[in-house]
């Protein structure tokens, strides 16, 4: 145990005392510079190129039958306005263990029940994948909530209690059209 102790700290010494003397030369510093700045700029097209690769749906006799990212998020956006989502979703469109799957981010309309929408838009992008696109190997549909548009309506309280005030109360509220006391 002592002697693999040993070679392990020998090693290490050695390779600290190699990177040492790189690191002293000319230009090395500069190098690595620009070979981080090669790496990070291949990790980025890599990224890119990702985003726009078509995903595969199925074979069939006649070949290999896949659809671009673009063209599924036109279906889902054409989806969520045929079930009355009136902002713009935000989607991304992803494939996992060989099955479709899918985020599809929402604004929620005020007076709009969370279950009732997230259940009726995964069923209808689920017919529509099967029904347009043929895809049998569908997996995860997620609805993400990404806020709320509209007015949020007075609870039935405030309006009830303003129903009850009598109106001699608000004598300092001036009204052309009240009748004049």
């Amino acid at each position: 145990m002592e002697e693999a102790y040993q070679k392990t700290t020998d090693y290490l010494e050695k390779t600290l005392q190699t990177a040492k003397d790189l690191w002293d030369k000319p230009y090395v510093k500069e190098f690595l510079l620009v070979v981080v700045a090669i790496l990070i700029l291949l990790v980025i097209i890599l990224k890119i190129r990702k985003r726009f690769t078509p995903i595969k749906l199925f074979n069939n006799s006649a070949g290999i039958v896949s659809v671009t990212p673009s063209a599924l998020n036109e279906l889902v956006q054409s989806v969520c306005y045929s079930i009355g989502t009136t902002n713009r979703p935000s989607v991304k469109i992803y494939e996992r263990r060989g099955r479709l799957c899918m985020q599809v981010a929402i604004k929620l309309e005020m007076g709009q029940k969370l279950a009732d929408v997230s259940a009726i838009l995964q069923d209808e992008l689920t017919n529509a994948c099967r029904e347009h696109l043929g895809v049998e190997k569908l997996g995860r549909i997620d609805v993400k909530i990404k806020g709320f548009k509209g007015v949020l309506k007075k609870s039935p309280r405030e309006d009830a209690q303003k129903e009850e005030e009598p109106t001699d109360k608000k004598e300092g509220i001036n009204d052309p059209f009240s009748p004049i006391k």
